[in-house]
């Protein structure tokens, strides 16, 4: 399906939470964010201006590129949070934040070690975005989800891809 934007954030220029955040590290020259298997741990993307071409027609979606950092088996389950803020909007943001409800999806892992595997995360929830306003995204491993998340070690994320499908 067709695009309507795109919005890249890698690892590298994550915020990693002040309380519970994932390790950082780099593996042949990639940075990544390592997600326990037994914590929740929480990052998030630095605040963009979300694109004039979101049209809100169209299905909102985040790719979460992973390797895993040992397991050759179990599934990864990750939650990506919305918060977007229009200008003048009655939000303190000294003071707090304003996510919506996390989106989950999970993958199963790739039967090898350091494959890639991509999960996609539709984001029905979306704090209703708009263009032109100021938006973040949180990411969390769903590490105390024993159902959906059962993959032992790190899951290495790369990076997080958000985009809006055309209609």
């Amino acid at each position: 399906m067709a695009r309507n934007f795109e919005i890249n954030h890698a690892a590298s220029s994550m915020i990693r939470d002040a309380t519970v955040p994932p390790g950082f590290g780099v593996v042949q020259s990639r940075p990544y964010l390592a997600f326990d298997d037994t914590t929740v741990e929480t990052a998030y993307t630095q605040a963009v201006q979300l694109p004039a071409s979101y049209t809100g027609s169209g299905t909102l979606k985040a790719d979460i590129a992973i390797i895993a950092a040992s397991a050759t088996s179990g599934k990864f389950d990750f939650e990506v949070s919305v918060e977007s803020v229009t200008a003048a909007d009655a939000v303190d943001l000294d003071a707090g934040d304003s996510f919506d409800t996390a989106n989950a999806a999970d993958a199963t892992v790739p039967g090898t070690a350091g494959y890639l595997q991509v999960i996609t995360v539709t984001l029905t929830n979306k704090d209703s975005c708009a263009a032109g306003d100021s938006i973040r995204f949180k990411i969390e491993r769903d590490a105390d989800d024993g159902t959906d998340d059962t993959a032992t070690g790190d899951a290495r994320v790369l990076w997080l891809n958000v985009y809006e499908e055309a209609a």
